[in-house]
C-alpha cells in the first residue's frame, strides 16, 4: 500500500513537471487542470490522504497563471504556489508549511526580473489580464466605485423588506457591522419600492 501512495505521489509530481514544460500556442486562451487524491487506511492506524493539484491559465501574448497545491497527511506536508508570467518574465509565490514539525516557509522566485520590480511586473500582469476579463473595462469598474460611496446598505436592505442581520435572517448581524458594502442597490425581483 506504501509503494502504491509513493508510485501516485511520484506520478502526479511527474505531471506536474509536464505541465510546466507545455508548449501551448501563444495567440490562444488555454485552460488546463488536474488534480488527484488517494486514501489509504490499514487497521487502527490513521489514514493516509494525499491531494494534489495544478491548473494553467494562458491568454495571447504570453501571459499565463499557474497554480499548484499538495497536501500529504503521512509527510505533513503542504505546499502552494502562484506564479504570473508574461513571456519569459515570471514571479512566483512559494508557500510551504509542515504540520508535523510546525515548519512554515514563503519563498518568492523571480525570473528574468530583479526583486526590486516585483510591484511594477505585478502591476503590468494585472494590465494585461484585464485586457482578456469579459467585464467591463478598467475605467467602468473605477467609475462605479466613485460612485458607490452614495450607497447605503442599511436603507436598501430596508427597502427589500427583510433588513439582513434581522431576526430570522441568516446573516447574523455582528457579521454585518463589520461589513463595508459598497455598490449600488439592485431592485429583486417581485420586490416593490
Amino acid at each position: 500500500m506504501d509503494r502504491m501512495m509513493s508510485n501516485m505521489r511520484n506520478s502526479m509530481l511527474e505531471m506536474h513537471r509536464k505541465f510546466d514544460d507545455l508548449s501551448i500556442q501563444p495567440e490562444g486562451h488555454s485552460f488546463s487542470s488536474s488534480s488527484v487524491m488517494t486514501y489509504s487506511k490499514v487497521g487502527d492506524e490513521p489514514p493516509k490522504v494525499f491531494q494534489a493539484s495544478a491548473q494553467t491559465r494562458t491568454a495571447p501574448g504570453g501571459v499565463k497563471e499557474t497554480r499548484k497545491a499538495l497536501k500529504d497527511s503521512e509527510s505533513g506536508v503542504e505546499k502552494i504556489s502562484v506564479g504570473h508570467h508574461i513571456q519569459d518574465r515570471a514571479h512566483v509565490i512559494k508557500k510551504s508549511k509542515n504540520s508535523k514539525t510546525g515548519d512554515e516557509e514563503l519563498n518568492q522566485e523571480f525570473i528574468n526580473l530583479d526583486e526590486s520590480e516585483a510591484d511594477t511586473f505585478n502591476e503590468e500582469w494585472q494590465k494585461e489580464v484585464m485586457k482578456f476579463r469579459p467585464c467591463r473595462s478598467r475605467e467602468a469598474v473605477q467609475a462605479s466605485r466613485s460612485r458607490s460611496g452614495h450607497y447605503n446598505h442599511r436603507e436598501s436592505g430596508a427597502r427589500r423588506g427583510k433588513l439582513l442581520g434581522a431576526p430570522g435572517s441568516r446573516v447574523p448581524r455582528d457579521s454585518l457591522e463589520a461589513l463595508s458594502v459598497k455598490g449600488t442597490p439592485v431592485p429583486l425581483k417581485g420586490s416593490r419600492k
